[in-house]
């Protein structure tokens, strides 16, 4: 019984990371969503989401912290 669980929770998990590659953070909210419409308990997928979306928000900073090499060749030009 011991192996029969831990084999579908491996299941579980390629499905998940499955999912998770093809669909987006938008796609996770609206499911999060519906099925606490349905009355699911989502606390653990409301956690991840808000955790994939924090990792989200701080990528896109740290890109827009980062110059652009083309920015940087064109002040020196004109500099």
């Amino acid at each position: 019984m011991k192996h029969r669980n831990v084999w579908q929770a491996a299941v579980r998990n390629t499905q998940a990371i499955q999912w998770a590659k093809t669909h987006t953070l938008q796609d996770l909210e609206d499911l999060v969503n519906e099925m606490s419409g349905l009355g699911e308990d989502v606390t653990d997928i409301s956690q991840l989401l808000n955790d994939l979306s924090e990792i989200d928000r701080s990528l896109h900073t740290d890109a827009l912290a980062v110059p652009e090499p083309e920015a940087c060749e064109y002040a020196e030009i004109a500099g």
